[in-house]
This record gives C-alpha cells, structure tokens and sequence, in this order.
C-alpha cells in the first residue's frame, strides 16, 4: 500500500493556504514581523506531526525576511 504524499508532507508557508493538512501559514495578512514571531513556535508544531519532509516557502527576501530565509536555509542543512 502507497501512502499519500500530501499527509506525509508538512508545509510552512508565508502567507499562502494551499489547503494542506499538515500546513502552518506563517502570516495570513503577508506581515514579516508576524512571520518571524510564528517562525520558530511553527517549526516545532511541525517537527510533532506525523510527517516525514517539510516544505518550506521562502518569504521576501527584505527586512527581516532575510534572516526568516536564512534560517531556513539553515534548518534545510
């Protein structure tokens, strides 16, 4: 038996809901400053679901967004 990519797989996104069940949106109204406080609380949640792979979307890269990215970029190491 397959499993089902879609419930093995965790998404964090900035702002976008892709209707996913295992999804953390970061800033549903596109705050950076509201993203990089949900950051680090929304990788733990994912880190406690049963998946196996988190995706991740890059937020602008401006502002704080480039420490988000770099921490990300980081996690992904």
């Amino acid at each position: 038996m397959r499993s089902n990519p879609e419930h093995s797989t965790g998404i964090l996104s900035f702002r976008t809901d892709y209707n996913a069940p295992h999804q953390i949106i970061l800033s549903s109204s596109g705050n950076l400053q509201e993203a990089a406080q949900n950051f680090f609380q929304a990788l733990h949640s994912l880190e406690q679901m049963d998946i196996k792979v988190i995706v991740a979307e890059e937020v602008p890269d401006q502002g704080i967004g480039k420490a988000i990215n770099d921490r990300l970029r980081r996690a992904s190491a």
